[in-house]
């Protein structure tokens, strides 16, 4: 059943989440009211802040509690983040039902604490063999919900509002809304580079313009983009990205060739190592992995990339792309 389908039956809800964040920006777009939760995430290095991380989900329990209370919501859907779990616990604490979906191969951390109170833990890929008995009784296979104007996108659009040359493919770089330093740093050292072959957007998150770099042919860079990523999508030949798993079921859907950075274990659970893996072995010629290490430095590990995956697909258009059919 659609959401257009089961509208009439819905009451407008709430979106939680940090003040700042991204999804408040989605929230006010959307004009869906937004409630704050003190939230603190779980570092996996030697830090302080892991010290008076209790206090700050206890704060965030509290928020959620008083929010949920007041709104009284029949069910409460969950992504994951750190965020979700003082908004799940106050949940459970209301006897809401908390509903979980994880995109990646394993839960998260916070997934991970929130199945045990979650009526229904809704997973991307089926549930691994060693799953415990109880998380077995919860799971649906739903797959991964992708965004309904995905297939929308007008190329054209974008090129002119950027002033990009005719004719010449185009690199879409994009790290998600923080962007990814390392990431800009590696593509901005092999600009020239990339720039003779390529008509690059670098989507580079918030505070990470470089204002030196504005004007220069060939080259648009923003900090975000909203209603305008499909047409971003539908003009990109070639992607440089984290290996998010919602990225990945995008760039797959529309057969857009991906040169993937997934985030080390060291700063991650490793979560996007797995999404890179899998997606490589299925993608096989449409896709490669560059390591965020010292691979990455100087960025042209990017550039060889780029090079060998061009070489193995050639140009390809939106029109010409086997899947987007399937997605109208």
């Amino acid at each position: 059943m659609s959401c257009e389908e089961l509208s009439p039956w819905l009451r407008p809800g709430s979106v939680f989440g940090r003040e700042g964040s991204i999804e408040r920006e989605y929230a006010r777009r959307a004009a869906i009211p937004f409630r704050h939760v003190p939230s603190a995430g779980l570092h996996r290095h030697r830090s302080w802040s892991n010290l008076v991380m209790p206090l700050t989900v206890t704060r965030g329990i509290a928020a959620a509690w008083k929010a949920i209370r007041r709104e009284r919501p029949d069910a409460l859907f969950s992504k994951g983040s750190y965020v979700s779990v003082p908004v799940g616990i106050a949940a459970a604490l209301c006897r809401v039902p908390v509903v979980i979906h994880e995109s990646d191969h394993s839960l998260g951390l916070a997934n991970k604490i929130l199945a045990r109170l979650a009526t229904t833990v809704c997973l991307s890929v089926s549930a691994p063999h060693d799953a415990p008995p109880w998380l077995r009784e919860k799971t649906q296979l739903t797959g991964l919900p992708l965004r309904s104007d995905l297939a929308d996108g007008v190329p054209e659009r974008l090129r002119a509002r950027l002033r990009l040359p005719d004719r010449t493919p185009v690199l879409l770089i994009f790290c998600g809304s923080s962007g990814s330093q390392r990431i800009n740093d590696a593509v901005r050292a092999q600009l020239d580079a990339l720039c003779a072959r390529f008509a690059v957007v670098h989507v580079c998150g918030r505070g990470n313009l470089e204002p030196s770099l504005n004007g220069r042919p060939g080259y648009a860079q923003m900090e975000y983009l909203h209603d305008e990523m499909p047409d971003a999508l539908a003009l990109a030949d070639l992607f440089i990205g984290r290996a998010g798993a919602t990225s990945l079921a995008e760039l797959e859907a529309l057969d857009i060739p991906a040169v993937l950075v997934p985030l080390p274990a060291s700063v991650s659970r490793g979560d996007q190592l797995d999404n890179a893996s899998a997606y490589a072995r299925r993608r096989a010629g449409r896709c490669m992995v560059v390591p965020d290490d010292e691979h990455l430095q100087g960025g042209a590990a990017l550039v060889e990339a780029c090079e060998n995956l061009t070489e193995a697909t050639g140009p390809l258009s939106i029109s010409a792309r086997p899947l987007r059919a399937w997605l109208q």
